[in-house]
């Protein structure tokens, strides 16, 4: 349900970015246009892309592949967000809202992937119940150790 519900969430908050009012989709878009700033845009793994400010609160991304994906939009947006929100209030509290939402599905999402695992090993792992009754039963005290310990061996050396 949450992890429905997440995607769901994450393609409206993508789709609102696409939207953006400022966003330029093509350098043809900026004729008469007077730029105002360059900034640098670098996302980890990926090429590097340059964003071009223009007045009127316009903005383009450019990169040498031409194509922009969800993750380098919205970190464009984010990037001219202290001098395009001004322009477009509605659009960033839309996309914070959206944001917001995002990451609370996907905490949800991620406790009910969890809380599913343990139903489907729970029949071939019985040792798993106790396991994590022990687990919760450390926690609430603080005694917890921060990772598993290993498996005991059997009894054969």
């Amino acid at each position: 349900m949450y992890v429905e519900r997440k995607w769901q969430v994450n393609r409206e908050k993508i789709e609102h970015a696409r939207a953006c009012p400022g966003l330029l989709l093509s350098l043809k878009e900026s004729v008469g246009r007077t730029i105002e700033a360059v900034l640098p845009l670098i996302v980890p793994g990926k090429p590097p892309f340059i964003i071009l400010l223009f007045n009127g609160g316009t903005f383009f991304i450019a990169s040498d592949t031409g194509d922009v994906q969800p993750p380098e939009l919205l970190s464009a947006i984010e990037a001219v967000r202290a001098s395009r929100e001004s322009f477009f209030p509605e659009f960033y509290q839309k996309l914070d809202s959206l944001s917001s939402e995002d990451r609370e599905m996907q905490r949800l999402a991620r406790l009910e992937n969890i809380l599913g695992a343990i139903r489907n090993n729970a029949p071939q792992i019985p040792e798993l119940i106790d396991s994590v009754k022990i687990l919760l039963s450390e926690m609430e005290t603080g005694t917890a150790a921060p990772v598993c310990p290993p498996p005991e061996k059997s009894g054969t050396a």
